[in-house]
Order: structure tokens, then C-alpha cells, then sequence
């Protein structure tokens, strides 16, 4: 490896520096404009610079746009390594913010306060959204902090895959204070109020069978939405009272209803189920059945437990967007659907069932993703931790 210096000006002067040859059989040409009065001072700067390039620090080859390095990321990383859903998420991102104002940068120019004034930018921002109390209308908001710090999670993870792929010595967003965001508040029933869903649940009659089975298996099993949707005939054992998780249904408008595989490995699962949920079950078999030779030769066969009324997957935001419509009709504070798994959870260790237990059955990777979102204190444990110190220490209470 060898190195020169050319003189550009009165106080001016290049350093270069030649590290072998490409695929091509072109020399790598490593170039840095420096300011110093004296040559002597070059050499130095140039010896700096050698080693730079020699441990690493300085990445060969041509530095792309960042608008050039996302259809790179797109290609080699985005549309192989993410779910569907993320992938779209993302590519919505980038084309109505993060490309827009990085894309002329040169991957090694970003600085960490060209992210700083981003994040800025972002909070000046709106977005269209509909407003039930705008009788539906679309109108604008603020950009939520939430979908700031998504902006950041995505340029922060672009540029740390870049590294990775010594496009660039360093990921500049790493140097950035991430925007502050607050915990959401992960709603759910407490006991009391399960145990009035489920009885108004088992008063459905006909046709109701469906969201009556659809909602009853997911309070007792705590599966995703997309996994309840997605469960098919075969998955269930009836006889040992099992069902298999092992496939996820979702919808986005540029795919329609599409199948996947489950979120993490962690995600194919056996589920215990009761001999309750198993006697619904084939209560609702026989209903499905029945409605299916009424549809006949119309019938679209997708052995899913749950379908439309011709047999095609239904869509998964029909037994969500009934959910919360049907508590409310019964006078249960309104949660989403994604509450019952909370709720799961929730009761599940409220009777001594170990977090462990409860985390596989879940289907998450690391237990502590049980601790921290879906293990929530229930008002009855409450109450009783209230008496523990009474009962522990005073031996006997006023008449």
C-alpha cells in the first residue's frame, strides 16, 4: 500500500493513497483534501491517513446515495428478511420522508445533526388521518411521537446494516438521542369483566356462532389475530385437545388476504385448549358443515376455521372490527382486539400459572417480553396485597 501527497493550494494539499485493485483490475484510490501551512505537516496527516485505511477505518470502493443504498437494502435485505406488513410499513416511510431528505446524501456524509434537524422536520409534520368525531372525514395531526421514533428505528437499522456491509465506517444515528416516546397503555379486562364478556358470549344463538367461537377461543387461548384467523380444520386435535399455531392470515390492499409464516419460530406452538372450548368447537364444526353444503358447489374450500359466507379466508380486521362493536352493545369499556391477549395473560398468572408457561403458550421469544407488556396487577390481588402487612402486623384490630 502506498501514498502520496499532491499540493491543490497555498495551504492546500491531497492525500492519496493506492490499496491494491479491484474485481475489475482497477487501482482503489483513497483521496482526503487536508489544510495545513507546511508539508512536513502533510506527511504526518498522510501517515495517519495510511493507517486509517490500512485497519479499516477508511471503506473502499465508490460511497453510494442514500436514495442509491435503499434499492440496495430493498433488494438484498428488505424484501427476503421482512414480513410483508413491515415491508410495505417501511416502504412507505422511506418514500414520504426518510428518501425525500436524506436521498442526495452520500451515505458517509450523513452527519448525526442532518438526523437531528430530520427529527425536527418530523415534528412540524402532519399526516391525513379520519376522525370519528369528524364524521369520518379526513382532516390532518401532528405526527405522533410514536411514528417519529419508527422513522428513527428504521434509519437507525438501515445505517447500522450498512455498516455491516462497510458501506460506511459508523452508523451516524447512533450519535442521536432517540425521541422520546411514552409507554402505551396496554388495555384489558380484569377478571370481573371477562367473566361478563364470556356470559354474554355463550348467549349468542345462529349465525352468531362464528364470533361467539372466534372470540371464546381467543380469550382462552391468547393467539394474534392474524394466528386466530389463520388456524385451518387440520390444526385442531379434538381428541387431546390441542390446537397447533404454525401460520399467521393478513391483509394489505396491495396483496389482499394472504397467508404467512408465524412473527418469530418461537411462534409455532401447541396450545392446551379446554374441554369447554373443544365442546364449542365441535358445536361449531357442525354449523360449518351445515353452512357449507346449503353454499355447495359456490363453496370455496380453505379449510380455515373461520371464512366468509362462500368459503374464501375472511378478512382479518371482520371478527376485530365485531369485537368492538359487541362490547360496547353489552357496556364494557371498548378495547381492541389485541387486549384479549393481554387479558389472557393477565388472568392466566393471576391464578399462579408460571410466567414460563404462559410465555409459550404466547409464542414470544424471551420471557421478559411476558413480564413487561402483558403481566398487568388485577384490583382483587390489589386488594388483597393491602392486607398482607395488617394481617402480617397487627396482632389484633380495635372492636
Amino acid at each position: 500500500m502506498t501514498g502520496s501527497i499532491e499540493k491543490r493550494g497555498k495551504n492546500s494539499y491531497r492525500l492519496v493513497v493506492f490499496k491494491g485493485y479491484d474485481l475489475d483490475g482497477r487501482p482503489i484510490r483513497h483521496q482526503k483534501t487536508i489544510h495545513c501551512k507546511k508539508k512536513s505537516e502533510a506527511q504526518i496527516e498522510l501517515a495517519k491517513f495510511l493507517t486509517e485505511v490500512e485497519s479499516g477505518l477508511i471503506v473502499d470502493g465508490n460511497i453510494p446515495t442514500f436514495a442509491q443504498y435503499v434499492e440496495i437494502w430493498t433488494k438484498d435485505y428488505a424484501l427476503k428478511e421482512l414480513a410483508p406488513s413491515t415491508y410495505y410499513r417501511y416502504k412507505r416511510m422511506l418514500e414520504t420522508r426518510i428518501t425525500p431528505y436524506f436521498g442526495h446524501y452520500k451515505l458517509n456524509k450523513i452527519k448525526p445533526t442532518d438526523i437531528m434537524r430530520f427529527y425536527d422536520l418530523l415534528e412540524e409534520d402532519t399526516q391525513i388521518v379520519r376522525r370519528k368525531n369528524n364524521n369520518g372525514k379526513k382532516t390532518r395531526k401532528p405526527l405522533s411521537q410514536k411514528t417519529i421514533l419508527e422513522h428513527h428505528r428504521l434509519l437507525s437499522a438501515m445505517l447500522h446494516r450498512a455498516v455491516y456491509w462497510q458501506l460506511i465506517v459508523s452508523n451516524p444515528a447512533e450519535r442521536v438521542q432517540p425521541p422520546k416516546t411514552s409507554k402505551p397503555l396496554r388495555r384489558h379486562y380484569d377478571e370481573d369483566q371477562t367473566k361478563i364478556l364470556v356470559d354474554n358470549l355463550q348467549k349468542l344463538k345462529g349465525n352468531q356462532i362464528k364470533y361467539r367461537t372466534a372470540i371464546l377461543l381467543d380469550i382462552f387461548t391468547g393467539a394474534r389475530l392474524g394466528e386466530l384467523v389463520g388456524l385451518e380444520w387440520s390444526d385442531i386435535d379434538f381428541k387431546n385437545g390441542i390446537i397447533n399455531i404454525n401460520k399467521s392470515s393478513q391483509y394489505l390492499s396491495e396483496k389482499g388476504v394472504f397467508t404467512k409464516a408465524p412473527k418469530t419460530e418461537s411462534s409455532i406452538r401447541d396450545v392446551a385448549i379446554p374441554d369447554f372450548i373443544v365442546s364449542l368447537l365441535e358445536e361449531y364444526k357442525l354449523w360449518y358443515d351445515e353452512q357449507k353444503s346449503i353454499v355447495g358447489d359456490f363453496w370455496h374450500e380453505s379449510n380455515r376455521l373461520f371464512v366468509q359466507d362462500d368459503g374464501k379466508p375472511i378478512h382479518p380486521s371482520t371478527i376485530s372490527k365485531w369485537f368492538e362493536q359487541f362490547v360496547k352493545k353489552i357496556g364494557l369499556p371498548v378495547i381492541n382486539f389485541h387486549g384479549l391477549r393481554h387479558t389472557n395473560a393477565t388472568l392466566l398468572i393471576s391464578q399462579q400459572v408460571d410466567v414460563a408457561t404462559v410465555s409459550a403458550r404466547l409464542g414470544h421469544a424471551q420471557i421478559t417480553t411476558t413480564y413487561n407488556f402483558y403481566v398487568h396487577p388485577l384490583k382483587s390481588h390489589d386488594r388483597t396485597a393491602g392486607n398482607v402487612l395488617e394481617n402480617l402486623l397487627i396482632s389484633s384490630k380495635a372492636n
